[in-house]
């Protein structure tokens, strides 16, 4: 009897491997980016500003789109001086929100394909988090976070998906967060914008079988940026002690691990053991036959993980509680 359970479970495997051989995307992958158009939003600073610089290491041509000028003119400066020598490499900016209409974004992109060339790699950067219970969230920020956060990277992939398909190539790179995996306390409206980045990422996935052209959704964790500098300002306490188990790292680092995952055909770009472990429990889309296996044969066991993690989580925001509990209780005995 055993014999022939073990058996079956050798034929499901066996099945299950040449089924993903069949049907799986094949990898396209770029050794490097020489004479190609690669346009960053939030290319200014943090994130994106050492995406650029990549890029432009690996001999691509470089747009980046933000919206202070004076921040834009002096990075142009810098990502120019990662040029190869003599390579006739073009770095230009546009000052633009990315947040403006639709319109407003398509004329813009078109000039830069005019100025540069057709875009081959749009990598959205733009960005921003405002942290806080839900129910003290100002309104204005809860759309300014939607709006910069989800329609600050569908517009420009909207623009770039028809003359990416028609050529049939090109790359297209998403920027969410960890807390699009997991809800986290202080993250309600932030994480909802970056639930609809994932989920309009998955979606594409699928619309972009039988073509060239690659998507890759990335998960970044807390990156030492102006923007976390902002966002800490917010960040409640439980906040804090929960997003900063997965420590701090550089821009650079998530910059150069972001555009070779994409550079590499991977279909999700994630950091450290809790973006894995969190990307297999979650993540829809099939990347390759490591992630279907494991994911197969361990989701038991990482769940069970999972769990304790979020208990630990449960218990930060309990402790939360007792604490302005025992505050409140302190203030009134003052009055």
């Amino acid at each position: 009897m055993i014999l022939i359970y073990i058996g079956a479970v050798i034929l499901i495997i066996v099945i299950i491997l040449f089924a993903l051989h069949k049907c799986l995307e094949k990898k396209i992958v770029y050794k490097n980016l020489k004479n190609r158009h690669v346009v960053i939003t939030g290319g200014s600073s943090g994130i994106g500003k050492s995406v650029a610089i990549e890029a432009a290491k690996l001999g691509a041509n470089v747009t980046i789109i933000g919206r202070d000028i004076q921040k834009l003119i002096l990075s142009v400066s810098e990502i120019t001086g990662h040029c190869k020598p003599y390579s006739g490499q073009k770095v230009n900016y546009i000052s633009l929100d990315i947040t403006s209409d639709y319109d407003t974004i398509q004329k813009c992109l078109s000039k830069a394909e005019s100025d540069i060339g057709p875009i081959f790699m749009l990598i959205n950067c733009a960005g921003m988090c405002i942290c806080g219970q839900f129910e003290n969230m100002k309104i204005e920020h809860i759309k300014q976070m939607i709006d910069l956060n989800y329609f600050g990277t569908a517009y420009p992939t909207r623009y770039v998906l028809p003359g990416m398909k028609k050529r049939n190539e090109g790359l297209i790179v998403f920027v969410s967060t960890e807390a699009a995996l997991l809800g986290i306390y202080g993250y309600s409206a932030y994480g909802a914008a970056k639930w609809a980045v994932r989920g309009l990422a998955e979606s594409v996935f699928m619309e972009l079988i039988g073509t060239n052209v690659r998507l890759t959704l990335a998960f970044p964790p807390d990156t030492d940026t102006p923007g976390f500098k902002n966002e800490e300002l917010t960040k409640p306490k439980e906040t804090k002690l929960i997003s900063g188990s997965g420590g701090l790292h550089t821009p650079e680092e998530v910059g150069r691990k972001l555009i070779r995952d994409a550079m590499n055909g991977k279909v999700y770009s994630v950091f450290g053991f809790s973006g894995h472990l969190l990307s297999i429990l979650y993540c829809g889309t099939i990347d390759n036959v490591t992630q279907v296996l494991l994911q197969i044969f361990s989701l038991g066991i990482l769940k069970a993980v999972m769990i304790g993690v979020q208990l630990s989580f449960h218990k930060i925001v309990r402790d939360g509680l007792k604490d302005k509990d025992m505050g409140d209780n302190e203030k009134e005995k003052s009055l």
